[in-house]
Order: structure tokens, then sequence, then C-alpha cells
């Protein structure tokens, strides 16, 4: 009641000061700003997909699916309709959906795209059906590579703290049994001869060799991200910079370290900042996902670089709901709701999914670490937005399509609970599953999808 009550009154001292045009939109117009935030290969692209397509069936349509979300009754969905968002390109819901048709899945993100969802409720009280006949539910997403996530903590640095802190990554974790080609380009390179634009070239595209094989092998924390993606707009081949020993990064005189920090310093202001500002936008939901899987296929080390990853990127977003000032007069909004959520959950068999779902707690410490004595709400999630699999003959097991279109079975070892339980030199198989033939049914009984949403668009407290 309070909630309702702070609604109200919010709208009401907002008509206070709005024209005819805009008024009836106060109050039959409710916006739900959305940022995905997702590593590479956590399953953005097909989630988005996979919930378009699911909230078309259920209001066009009348299908039976996400039977839990209950804000948004079938039964009072006139329409549904998308819309574009100023600034970015649309989401490629047809070629994905071609994609899918055609036996591949959909495109890794590699640009930001945003959209608008906006579906009309009839009004159902006596009252507002009179003098409102209608109320427009409009949610804003907005999709991003993950590659640009990383990128972003760079604001805070100068070059020379960066390279530091690059060299000590990649001489550590995971990173550091890909890093020997690198280590030994740059023990071998000539600091002495001028950093001509071919020099300079050799040594950063020694470096992105680095990032790309790197990135093959599941590390999920490198920087930085943009040089990895042909569609990022700095141009990292004219302006870019790779860290150097701290011999020549301690010499600001030193002839590399005025290029590269130069060259740093461009890739801050021409790229970073207007990225933050423009497509890092004021949101009030965020869904954090979560591929565990890339993790357990490979070590207990590169579980804990996720770890450290989400910690330095809770760092990039606004936290805290705001005020009635702040958000329309101000027009600032805070994020106050937060899901993380682990993707492609049907990978694994049902009995192993609490064991999940306590990793993913785990993994996310660190990132809730930035909450405390914030008014924000959280809950995790496990989610699969196109289920894959069936049930195997025990509980242990799974059925699916493979690589050569046989229907195959796999069993399952127990995923472990924590870090802690795993062993060092342990690591899970990841099944390696194709498109299914029937994937429009299998889209529409993903699961999770409607509890993640109930809980974005509710107004009661969580934190589980």
């Amino acid at each position: 009641m309070q909630n309702s009550l702070s609604s109200l009154l919010d709208k009401v001292r907002l008509a206070a000061s709005a024209s005819g045009d805009t008024l009836s939109d106060i109050f039959s117009k409710e916006t739900h700003r959305f940022t995905i935030t997702g590593l590479s290969r956590s399953g953005k692209s097909m989630l988005f997909t996979s919930l378009m397509t699911m909230l078309k069936s259920r209001s066009e349509e009348g299908y039976a699916c996400m039977p839990l979300l209950r804000y948004l009754p079938p039964s009072q969905v006139e329409f549904m309709r998308i819309e574009p968002i100023d600034g970015y390109k649309p989401f490629p819901l047809k070629e994905n959906m071609d994609a899918l048709a055609s036996g591949r899945w959909p495109e890794a993100t590699e640009e930001a795209y945003g959209f608008k969802l906006v579906v009309r409720l009839t009004q159902t009280m006596s009252i507002k059906r009179h003098l409102l006949p209608h109320t427009d539910i409009v949610f804003e997403f907005i999709d991003y590579p993950g590659e640009w996530i990383t990128d972003i903590p760079m604001l805070g640095k100068t070059y020379a703290q960066w390279s530091d802190s690059a060299w000590a990554q990649l001489s550590s974790g995971p990173q550091q049994h890909f890093a020997n080609e690198w280590k030994t380009v740059v023990n071998a390179f000539d600091f002495e001869q001028l950093p001509t634009q071919e020099n300079i070239n050799a040594l950063v595209s020694a470096y992105r060799h680095y990032l790309v094989v790197a990135k093959k092998n599941g590390i999920s924390l490198l920087q930085p991200g943009s040089f990895l993606l042909d569609s990022s707009d700095f141009d990292w081949q004219q302006l870019g910079f790779a860290p150097l020993p701290s011999s020549i990064t301690s010499d600001v005189s030193h002839p590399w370290y005025k290029v590269f920090d130069a060259h740093f310093t461009r890739f801050q202001k021409d790229w970073l900042t207007p990225l933050k500002q423009s497509v890092f936008r004021e949101t009030d939901k965020q869904i954090i996902l979560v591929d565990l899987f890339e993790g357990l296929n490979h070590s207990r080390q590169h579980l804990y670089q996720l770890k450290e990853t989400l910690s330095h990127l809770a760092d990039t977003f606004v936290y805290g709901q705001t005020g009635w000032f702040a958000r329309n007069v101000m027009r600032k909004e805070a994020i106050g709701r937060v899901a993380f959520v682990a993707t492609k959950a049907d990978l694994i068999p049902v009995s192993e999914r609490e064991n999940l779902l306590s990793l993913l707690k785990q993994v996310t410490e660190g990132a809730r670490a930035r909450f405390v004595d914030k008014p924000i709400q959280f809950e995790h999630f496990l989610v699969s937005a196109i289920q894959v699999t069936d049930e195997g003959s025990s509980p242990n097991a799974l059925r699916y399509q493979d690589a050569e279109n046989g229907y195959v079975e796999a069993a399952f070892e127990p995923i472990p609970a924590s870090l802690k339980a795993m062993e060092a030199d342990a690591h899970f198989p990841v099944l390696n599953t194709q498109v299914p033939q029937d994937y429009m049914a299998r889209i529409l009984s993903g699961r999770g999808l409607d509890r993640l949403l109930q809980f974005l668009l509710a107004e009661g407290v969580s934190n589980e």
C-alpha cells in the first residue's frame, strides 16, 4: 500500500508541472529501464531473442509461457510492439531467428543495441477504465558487448597504473598460462629503437594476440577488450597501446612511455568517456548474466577470476534508489534492483541446480559487497533462454542433440557447491549442444525468465 501511494504521489507531483500533451502519459505510461550486463559468451544475444519471442507469443498468440509473470496478465494485453531507442541500432531479432532456423546460434554482441518493448494493458478497475482506458508498460533494453564492460574501469587509472595492473594480471591466475608468448616478445623487444608506427604496430599486435588467445581459453578479465572487436570505433591499429615493463613506465621521459601514455589518454577521452555516457545510460534495473560453465569447463582459477571480474565491474554502475527530485526533475536514475543470473541452466540436470545456484551466490559475493548500506534489492536466478536438453534415463543424465545431429545421452558428475570444494585441477566438460529443429517450442519452454521479470517489476523487498 505504501509503495502504491508513493508511486501515485510521484505522478501527482510530476503532473503539476506537466503540459497537457504529456499529462496522460504520466498516468498511463510506466517505464522500466533495464541494463543487461554480461561478459563475453554469457548468453546475452540468446536471452534477448528468447525474451522478445516469449513475450510476443504470450501476448499476441495466447501461448501459456512464463506462467509466473503475474505483472502482465495476458487477458489484459491489447497489443505489444517494438520501438527503436534513439542513438542505438535495433536489436537483430529477425536475423537471430533466421540463424536459429538455419541451425546456427545467434552471433555474439559486438555493438550496442537498444529497443523499447511497449505492452498496452486494458484497465480493469471501473473508475480508471473510464478516465484512462489503458496503461502502456514500456521496457527499455540496452545490449552491448561484454568486452566493453571490462574496459570502463580503465577510466579511473593513469597509463602507468593500468600497465602495472595488466602485468600483475597476466602474471598470475589462469592468464599466466597464455601470456608466455607475449612475455617472450617483450623480453626480446628493443625499446631503444624509436616508437615508429611500424614498431608500435608490432608490439600492439603481439599484445592483442595474447588477448585473443586468452579469450578463447575462457579468460574473462581482459583489457582493452575493445581491441578484440572490429565494431569498436577506436582505431587500435593507429592508436593502440600495450603494457610496458616497469623500467619504462617509471621513466616518464622515455619515448615509448610518452607514445603509449598519449594513446591511452586518447582511448579514455575519445572512446571510453563517450561510451560510458551514451551506452551505459541511466537505468533503474540491472540483470547481470554469469556463465559459470566457462569456469567449470576450465578450472577453479577461472571461477575465482570471474568472481574478481564481477567485483570490479560493480564499480562501473551507480547503485541505490534515487529520490523523486532526481528521477523526475534531474532525470537521474540509480540502479535499485539487481538480478544475478546464471545462464544456460538447462546444461546440467535438475539434481545439480542447487549446487549451481550456490556457486553463483559465491561468485557474486564481491559484487554484492558494493550494495552494503544501499537500498538495493537483489536475487539470484538460474535461467535457460532455450531448453536444449531433455531429462535422461537417470537423475544425473540429460539427452540432447550433438554436433552430428544425433540424439544422445550424457551422464554428469556432481558439480561443487563452492569454490573451495572444487579441486584445483578439476574441470567439468560442457555439452556441445546444437540448435534443435524444434527451437521455437524450446524457446517457449525456457525456464526462469518469468520469475526474473516478476522480481524486477515488483515493488516489494526481496534480497532472498
